[in-house]
């Protein structure tokens, strides 16, 4: 058995139902066909963030990964219907205008890490899921600002909040995978 590192990269994130995920990754394919130069998300990568929290120690981030379902939801659909760019970061995402019910979770999910005393990065919260990274800069036939609708809307039933790590798989590619709790 591989030994664990003491530190984990870690985020909250809600993570699609399969036929979200199939339409999603769909998506992520043709628009990568438009900007072939960008860096396609992996299917199995497909997620929500709800708050970034970055390195910490692998046995506090078991110990939130217990915490976490406490914050269980009622289930509820999250409608997909725009695709959109951050410039700076150079990314194309899929997702939605305002959502009160994501929005919601979001902040509750915040709320419990500023009581378990865990930073994580406090910018807004954008609900959406990344496509493609490395987007040519100014690149030609992009979504215009701030968003170009999608076709036909995508459905999502959002379940719960739940740790995820960032690590590196064998071929030195980004994966990320739940963490199961404590």
């Amino acid at each position: 058995m591989a030994p664990q590192p003491d530190t984990l990269r870690c985020f909250v994130a809600c993570w699609p139902d399969d036929d979200a995920r199939t339409h999603l990754d769909e998506l992520a394919q043709a628009l990568h066909a438009r900007f072939p130069g960008a860096r396609r998300m992996r299917a199995e990568n497909l997620h929500l963030t709800l708050a970034f929290i970055g390195p910490m120690p692998a046995p506090g981030a078991r110990q939130l990964a217990s915490a976490l379902p406490e914050d269980s939801i009622e289930p509820f659909g999250w409608r997909i219907d725009r695709i959109g760019r951050f410039e700076r970061a150079r990314v194309l995402w899929a997702g939605s205008a305002e959502e009160p019910r994501l929005s919601e979770l979001a902040a509750g999910v915040r709320r419990r890490l500023r009581t378990l005393q865990i930073a994580f990065d406090d910018k807004p919260f954008a609900a959406h899921v990344t496509l493609l990274r490395d987007l040519p800069t100014r690149a030609a036939g992009g979504p215009g600002a701030p968003f170009e609708p999608i076709g036909s809307p995508l459905a999502w039933q959002v379940r719960s909040a739940q740790l995820v790590v960032s690590d590196r798989d064998e071929r030195g590619a980004t994966r990320y995978r739940l963490l199961q709790p404590a």
